[in-house]
């Protein structure tokens, strides 16, 4: 009898050993088997190749628990036969369950979660002995599993999602790991792929560009005023760019006393990109072509706006400024719970990116404020409140029949 209880000691001890194995292995992250496999030598590296056949791993861990646990029930109904009579098997039978579900089960688990590097790194030999031992049988079962698995069309789930990637740098911001500004710029690098680069485009209607056949001499002064190191250059009509003139140039060309120059005598010619592709393509294509500004067409050839390295850069890290340049308002500012502050220049492709919100594109309607003008068919004024199956829009400025900014919900708010 004392060895059949020592036994049942022995069984309850294994059966809590492969409950806390099964959480260890099984609750580590990414990350966590990354570190394991770089600092921890062959065992980490183990715990790496065990991971990676979680089929083998699990069918494992499941038929030594289970087996203990049988056995230990076998154990316990013969003791209480033999002590208490068979009257009693299934009160002491209910009291197991308890015993395993507390001392087995239950609190193994919360410790392996608790300490999930430690066990898998402690146990990771005995399981993979183990798992070689029951090869044949780990084999057939998962085969069997499999099978019954396709039937139902079940696939491999992703080990790592985008989502799950920003929820952890979410996380990591509220416990102070890292800093907003950091979780700023993450999320930004995932956008980096899916953003257009209409949305982070000068529009063509705020672009500054000079004719071709003036002298340098002529705009020198504007020139200076507006401080750019690239400007467009135009045929007769300021949408048809044919160069762009280089700081650099006139600068030399005034060094050398040529002032009296036409702007086209010196001016390059301009990297032309559809306005459908995305920001990081203008990136690769700014790196391999090394330029740092493209002038951006629609499919007909038309001027949507340009792009310059400085308008991706700021994508990935914020807006940046030099000693000389006035802070630009944010185009979207948060105000609270599915309310913003829109300026009416912000273009529709931007105020998709930002706020997934699907506002109809025209030729006519490529910024917020050619949307509310094209919804009401007149120019609103300030204070109107406008009702849309997108949301309501309040009009907070308008100067010169030009909307300025816009108060924006998701949800219609009334007064």
């Amino acid at each position: 009898m004392i060895l059949e209880i020592s036994v049942l000691a022995v069984l309850l001890v294994l059966s809590a050993i492969f409950s806390a194995t099964e959480t260890a292995f099984i609750s580590l992250s990414v990350v966590e088997i990354e570190e394991l496999a770089q600092k921890r030598g062959r065992r980490g590296r183990l715990v790496k190749k065990l991971v990676s056949s979680t089929d083998t791993l699990l069918t494992a861990i499941l038929i030594g628990n289970n087996l203990v646990n049988i056995a230990a029930s076998s154990i316990t109904a013969h003791l209480t036969i033999t002590v208490l009579g068979s009257t009693s098997l299934g009160f002491t039978t209910g009291i197991l369950t308890l015993v395993i579900l507390i001392f087995a089960e239950v609190t193994p688990k919360q410790i392996a979660i608790v300490h999930n590097s430690g066990i898998a790194l402690f146990m990771v030999y005995f399981i993979r002995g183990f798992a070689l031992v029951l090869l044949p049988v780990i084999k057939l079962i998962t085969a069997i599993s499999s099978f019954l698995s396709g039937l139902f069309k079940t696939g491999n789930r992703e080990s790592v999602s985008l989502d799950g990637i920003l929820h952890m740098v979410n996380l990591a911001e509220n416990e102070g790991v890292v800093e907003s500004y950091e979780t700023r710029m993450v999320k930004s690098v995932f956008r980096f792929n899916d953003t257009s680069i209409q949305a982070i485009m000068t529009h063509r209607t705020e672009v500054f560009s000079l004719e071709k056949t003036a002298t340098i001499n002529d705009c020198l002064e504007l020139i200076s005023e507006k401080g750019y190191s690239r400007i467009p250059v135009y045929d007769d009509n300021p949408e048809d760019i044919v160069g762009i003139l280089l700081i650099k140039d006139v600068l030399t060309c005034i060094k050398n006393g040529k002032g009296d120059k036409q702007i086209k005598e010196i001016m390059v010619d301009p990297l032309f990109v559809s306005g459908n592709r995305k920001v990081n393509e203008l990136f690769t294509l700014f790196k391999s072509e090394k330029l740092n500004m493209a002038v951006i067409v629609d499919g007909y050839g038309g001027l949507l706006g340009i792009v310059t390295m400085e308008d991706v850069t700021e994508e990935l890290f914020g807006e940046l400024y030099d000693e000389h340049e006035e802070r630009k308002e944010e185009k979207i500012s948060h105000l609270s719970e599915g309310s913003y502050r829109i300026l009416g220049d912000t273009s529709i492709q931007y105020i998709k990116d930002r706020l997934d919100l699907e506002l109809p594109y025209s030729k006519n309607a490529r910024t917020l404020g050619g949307f509310l003008v094209e919804y009401l068919g007149n120019i609103p004024v300030t204070g109107q409140r406008i009702e849309t199956p997108y949301g309501v829009f309040r009009i907070e400025n308008v100067e010169n029949n030009r909307i300025n900014s816009v108060l924006y919900s998701f949800k219609d708010s009334k007064g």
